[in-house]
């Protein structure tokens, strides 16, 4: 019975020590207030339709709009490589099709095998590979407008929070504390303060 008091009267000078070495380390409010007016005037409201517009006219635009160059090479990037992919399967698709029509054709007299019948892949499989990357072609333009949208997205979400205050006045503080029991024991605990 008495360790748990000692370890609870431990716990509590421990927590008040911290929270009086906190409050001592706090910064001077002046330069405080001079950085805080620093950034609300760099801060600008961006209007979230123009993002929205920009982005939806131009893939990217809304980002410029917004300043956030960075993002450019990201969306650029994602939308490049969902067209590389289109293609990509595009390219083997009209080859596998072609090639299913041809060795679908070896009664005529002019039948010449394609390159996959010499290898003795038959139509089932030429016509499955097709369909394959037709679905893989739909996979990438789907891929392509979700990016799309998502960018669209991105710019006006960013465009909302232009104006969300991040001054250094957003504080999360936490302080130790006693609390009196119903029993007339003491438990310490700790108290987190918001200020927004």
């Amino acid at each position: 019975m008495k360790s748990t008091r000692t370890y609870r009267l431990i716990a509590a000078i421990a927590l008040f020590a911290c929270s009086v070495v906190s409050h001592a380390q706090m910064a001077d409010t002046s330069s405080a207030d001079v950085e805080q007016q620093k950034v609300k005037k760099e801060r600008t409201v961006r209007s979230p339709k123009k993002a929205s517009l920009y982005s939806a006219i131009l893939p990217g635009a809304g980002q410029v709009y917004n300043k956030k160059y960075w993002k450019l090479p990201i969306v650029y990037g994602a939308m490049a490589t969902a067209v590389y992919f289109y293609f990509n399967n595009r390219s083997y698709y009209i080859e596998y099709r072609d090639a299913y029509l041809n060795d679908l054709n070896f009664d005529d007299p002019d039948y010449e095998p394609s390159f996959y019948a010499l290898r003795n892949v038959g139509t089932t499989q030429l016509r499955q590979a097709a369909d394959a990357s037709r679905q893989n072609m739909e996979y990438s333009v789907i891929g392509f407008l979700a990016i799309y949208g998502l960018q669209i997205i991105d710019a006006t979400v960013d465009a909302h929070l232009s104006s969300f205050d991040i001054g250094d006045d957003l504080t999360l503080e936490w302080e130790p504390t006693v609390l009196p029991r119903s029993n007339h024991q003491i438990v310490s605990g700790l108290r987190l303060d918001f200020r927004f």
